[in-house]
């Protein structure tokens, strides 16, 4: 959230971040995220390179109003579910809700 170009409070008043990222995120459109993800990365970053599987979390409250940069992996929930959350790429900035654990095993 820090690195997208704004937030929104939960009161509607958006808040400028640091612009890194195209990302506009709300907690006045709650939205609750929780649970085990898989991510399947489409880009290089660092440590890991593209086409890389890892294995973490999701746990936040915010909605995603605007993600116009490129996807940084696609993500899949427990049961396999593929889902919105992509994380994003601009550049060499990545950001997602997604919280690394460790690699996937094949």
């Amino acid at each position: 959230m820090a690195l997208g170009e704004g937030l929104i409070d939960k009161d509607g008043t958006r808040h400028r971040m640091a612009g890194l990222l195209g990302l506009v995120t709300s907690y006045e459109k709650r939205k609750f995220n929780l649970g085990y993800r898989r991510a399947e990365l489409l880009a290089d970053m660092p440590g890991f390179s593209a086409g890389t599987a890892l294995r973490g979390h999701e746990f936040h409250y915010s909605s995603i109003v605007e993600q116009p940069d490129a996807p940084l992996a696609r993500v899949f929930d427990a049961e396999g579910a593929e889902g919105p959350q992509t994380g994003s790429r601009r550049g060499h900035v990545t950001g997602t809700f997604f919280h690394l654990i460790a690699e996937a095993s094949a």
